[in-house]
């Protein structure tokens, strides 16, 4: 079963200035906050922030927090958090700020239990520990949200940038589509690291074409009709090994022509294609390196382009 399974994650929330809240290196924070009703309609994204009851204390402090990557968008910490035992329940996240001495809600989320069948329409966190991404790491599900509602919060975004918590992390962008014959595809991507550290990502020619599409499904078409490979001879990854890695300096691309097999008479001409390029799957702290850090998530394009 691959590693790459979509439904995970996805968000906090955020209210009340607290007492211990210090405000280190900026004039404001990102706080985490758990709604204290029981009772919240958690798949409604309809509600009033600031009608719902938080507990005093965050249960994400800013301070626990090393950046926010926000290609991903995912919390990389510098503690463990436990989720589990808070599934179903809802969240605030929240900017505090110290010389306005006030507080922003910017959007509520729920902790999503595994067991349920429907799928948020707001930001949601797995509520499993330790499953698909480490302890020290919160990633927002953008499943339910058509894959890029999280693009559109920008309040949040600001409020990262002032708590100097924002990393811009990575761009990825499909180059070519290629038609070798009726059941095969030659897809071309780049993936550029826009930030300001080196970031370190999975690299098809050094892990083998088999082994990258255990964490990515590849391409998919559609011109009306969709066109999937059924078939991709992935290779099954117990764990990953450094050297199949690419180490993307600040401002640097890297370029890969991946093989994808599978498909079922494929089309020519214009075609709208999807794609999700993969991140690593590691353990608590290993996404730290001394010149950088691995990349986590899931960077999920669509466009337009001709076959």
């Amino acid at each position: 079963m691959k590693y790459r399974i979509f439904i995970i994650l996805s968000f906090f929330l955020f209210s009340c200035i607290s007492e211990d809240i210090v405000f280190p290196n900026s004039n404001s924070e990102i706080n985490i906050y758990l709604v204290k009703q029981t009772d919240t309609k958690y798949l409604n994204e309809n509600i009033d922030l600031d009608d719902l009851q938080l507990d005093a204390v965050p249960w994400l402090k800013s301070s626990e927090i090393k950046f926010y990557d926000w290609s991903a968008h995912i919390f990389y910490l510098n503690t463990e958090k436990e989720k589990e035992k808070y599934a179903a329940r809802n969240f605030v996240v929240k900017a505090e700020y110290k010389n306005q001495i006030k507080s922003e809600s910017l959007f509520m989320g729920v902790f999503f239990p595994m067991y349920l069948s429907s799928i948020p329409s707001i930001p949601s966190i797995l509520a499993s520990d330790n499953l698909f991404f480490p302890d020290d790491i919160i990633y927002f599900n953008q499943f339910g949200l058509n894959g890029g509602e999280m693009n559109k919060q920008t309040k949040f975004k600001q409020a990262l940038i002032d708590a100097d918590l924002y990393r811009e992390g990575i761009d990825v962008e499909m180059v070519k589509l290629e038609r070798k014959n009726a059941s095969t595809l030659n897809y071309t991507f780049r993936v550029t690291n826009n930030d300001k550290e080196s970031i370190y990502v999975l690299d098809p020619n050094k892990m083998g074409e088999g082994r990258f599409h255990y964490f990515t499904n590849g391409v998919s078409l559609n011109t009306g009709q969709a066109y999937y490979s059924a078939e991709n001879q992935s290779i099954q990854v117990s764990e990953i090994e450094s050297r199949w890695y690419y180490k993307l300096i600040p401002q640097q691309s890297m370029e890969r022509t991946v093989t994808l097999s599978g498909f079922s008479n494929l089309p020519t001409g214009n075609v709208h294609f999807r794609f999700s390029f993969p991140g690593a799957k590691v353990k608590k702290g290993e996404w730290q390196k001394i010149d950088g850090r691995i990349w986590l998530g899931d960077k999920y394009i669509q466009g337009d382009l001709t076959l």
